[in-house]
Formats: structure tokens, sequence, C-alpha cells
């Protein structure tokens, strides 16, 4: 990649839009991974790696939400 020039000159713009086209070529060149596959067809976006959003980790903050959410109704007195 280039060096980056400085924000609001037309060489600015033109390094913004031609770095926004490569990365949307990148974007919807990419495959959908084969854990999602059989979800729906189509873009998607997220994580670059699939295990970020698997349950196992994300069920420790799972359980916090729920404790969270269970003591929500309660109020403390003093």
């Amino acid at each position: 990649m280039t060096d980056k020039p400085e924000p609001g000159t037309p060489e600015f713009e033109k390094w913004l839009k031609q770095r926004a086209k490569e990365r949307a070529e990148k974007l919807f060149a990419e495959e959908m991974p084969p854990e999602l596959a059989e979800l729906e067809k189509g873009l998607i976006a997220g994580p670059k790696d699939i295990s970020d959003i698997m349950p196992e980790k994300s069920i420790p903050e799972d359980i916090a939400i729920d404790k969270r959410n269970k003591k929500k109704h309660l109020k403390s007195i003093k």
C-alpha cells in the first residue's frame, strides 16, 4: 500500500477511493466459512476468526449477562 496522503487533499480522496475499492473487491471475493455455509447464502460480516463467536468463548459472557438480568428486578435497600 502507498503512503497515506494528507486528508482534505485531492490526492487523499483518490487514495481513499482506491483503498475502498480494493477492500470491497477483497470482501466480495471471500467465501463463506463452511461452518456457516448451511445457514444462509450471501455475504457475511464479522470477526476474521470464526472461533471468536463460537459458544466456547461466549459462554462466560452469557452467564454474566444472565446473572445481571436475574437480579435486575431486585432493589437494594440500605
